[in-house]
């Protein structure tokens, strides 16, 4: 997908993950610190995660065409200047990923054993099954926050320093 309605779709796309995957890290630690939430909350928090994930997979793509279209017309200059932001958007698209297959088992764990329990007999899930899922889960959601801003950081920094010379643009801040 390389744009919409003559926009190039990855500026546009880079908003799903951008805003989601840190709403759905929000969710998960709410439901870690109140596990009553977690029953409440946990479809939501599994849907926008997918939508997050998914955002982030077509985000990736579209700019995978997009920096073909800058490289082309601009020649290696132009694509020394666009991969750092490839690979944190690769990295970033890795993390949504891995977070999204944590937080179903976060989510979907759970509610099979309280479906299981219901039917059959009780049983509930060990304490430390819980800890763990919670564990992996606050993890996946740390690490895909700090990839998606870094991805981010990135991309902005690429745009603005290729239309403006401010004074941070050849340090690394």
């Amino acid at each position: 997908m390389r744009s919409f309605f003559g926009i190039p779709a990855h500026p546009l796309l880079v908003h799903l993950p951008a805003v989601l995957l840190p709403l759905a890290a929000i969710g998960v630690v709410v439901m870690v610190i109140r596990p009553a939430w977690h029953r409440r909350y946990r479809w939501a928090v599994l849907a926008i995660g997918f939508v997050g994930a998914l955002g982030a997979i077509l985000a990736a793509q579209a700019g995978e065409s997009l920096e073909e279209q800058i490289t082309a017309k601009e020649g290696s200059a132009a694509a020394a200047g666009w991969e750092d932001h490839a690979a944190a958007g690769e990295t970033a698209r890795l993390f949504a990923i891995i977070f999204f297959v944590v937080l179903a088992l976060f989510i979907l764990i759970p509610w099979f054993i309280e479906r299981r329990a219901a039917s059959a007999t009780p049983q509930a899930l060990p304490k430390w099954v819980t800890l763990l899922l919670a564990a992996l889960v606050l993890a996946g959601s740390a690490g895909t926050v700090v990839t998606v801003i870094l991805a981010g950081h990135s991309g902005a920094k690429s745009v603005w320093c290729e239309t403006n010379t401010p004074p941070n643009c050849d340090s690394g801040g």
